[in-house]
């Protein structure tokens, strides 16, 4: 059965039937929580989408190789599995939830299957996302002002305007406007609609300063992501996802789901998650700060968006081993060899410079 054993039929991505039921046949439903999904139109209904989308998702942002989506899967229907009465109420928030995150992933390849699900759990964020697809259409730092992009620069503008138009008349949001009208250390200031398309850094800034000012989600708890696919092909928009206020405002900053949409990498997910076990106790605020550019250095290691390393001696940290860094080392030189397409030294190299960038930011305060 799809939804307990994840069945040929979900793991293949076969098309679905056209039916009412769920994706698995409710003839041999056994427990009460598969044949609660039966009865109930609404669940099944749940239970073809997440198969849908998790067929879309299960190839990684990269366009080839495997995602980690599988191991997400796998969580999600112990979440499942783990419902008590009233079952159906539970059924719905964890379906509802689990889709969410799979059609963030799904976004860049059938946004057609993707946004009516973005739509109905986080009206507030569907358009942002919907802009953020349109964008990775086009090609990275594109001319925006080509007339064959004309029709997408219209609607993201649409799309966008009315959170630019927050920011600036909004008295709640005016810290999120004078970080855009400001020019920092990188020289980038929005402060009209058409500033957006003067290049990918531009538009990363302005998604990096939205996502504490939007309204909560219909969908409690409802992930607030990029998807990764569009920072595959747009890498400045990891921008997006790092530390801009120096406060707790970090912790409501825009995300992305490349854990879960690129290949596993179980070494480095295993070694953040002992530097952070083991991170000395911080005071003051900007301690956010530091954690969200801990977990940037991690997804720029997932993505290869990193500066090349020297062999030099990487820094001890509290907890990890040398035989952990060194499987994690090992494991990205692989990764980038095989997914990202680099000769082994280069990779080798890569490999290197992502985890002493990794290492010199784990366990700062500030």
């Amino acid at each position: 059965m799809i939804l307990f054993a994840l069945a040929p039929l979900l793991l293949a991505a076969a098309p679905l039937p056209a039916q009412s039921g769920p994706s698995f046949a409710c003839s041999t439903a056994a427990t009460p929580i598969e044949k609660a999904i039966c009865a109930n139109p609404k669940l099944a209904a749940l239970d073809r989408e997440m198969a849908q989308m998790f067929g879309i998702a299960k190839e990684s942002a990269f366009g080839s190789g495997p995602s980690n989506q599988l191991a997400a899967q796998r969580a999600a229907l112990q979440d499942m599995r783990a419902c008590k009465p009233p079952l159906n109420v539970c059924l719905e928030t964890r379906y509802a939830l689990r889709n969410q995150e799979l059609a963030i992933a799904a976004l860049p390849k059938a946004p057609a299957t993707a946004l009516p699900v973005l739509r109905r759990s986080d009206p507030a964020f569907a358009p942002i996302l919907e802009a953020v697809q349109l964008w990775s259409e086009a090609p990275a730092d594109a001319d925006w002002s080509a007339p064959e992009r004309a029709q997408s620069r219209t609607r993201i503008a649409a799309l966008l305007k009315p959170y630019l138009t927050g920011l600036q008349t909004n008295a709640d949001q005016s810290f999120g406007n004078s970080i855009l009208r400001e020019p920092g250390t990188d020289g980038i200031t929005v402060k009209t609609i058409d500033d957006l398309f003067r290049s990918d850094r531009h538009f990363a800034a302005f998604l990096n300063v939205l996502g504490p000012y939007l309204d909560e989600p219909k969908l409690s708890g409802a992930p607030r992501t990029l998807p990764c696919a569009a920072i595959v092909r747009h890498p400045k928009l990891l921008d997006a996802t790092g530390p801009v206020f120096g406060s707790t405002m970090d912790n409501f900053v825009f995300r992305n789901d490349c854990s879960d949409t690129l290949p596993p990498l179980p070494s480095l997910a295993a070694l953040q998650t002992k530097l952070f076990r083991s991170w000395p106790e911080c005071e003051g605020t900007i301690r956010y700060m530091a954690y969200s550019s801990f977990n940037r250095d991690v997804d720029a290691a997932r993505l290869g968006v990193v500066e090349p390393g020297k062999a030099k001696l990487l820094p001890a940290r509290e907890g990890v081993t040398k035989a952990d860094l060194d499987g994690v080392e090992r494991d990205l030189t692989a990764y980038y060899a095989t997914y990202l397409h680099r000769a082994p030294a280069a990779a080798a190299t890569m490999a290197r410079g992502a985890l002493s960038q990794l290492m010199t930011d784990a366990h700062q305060c500030e």
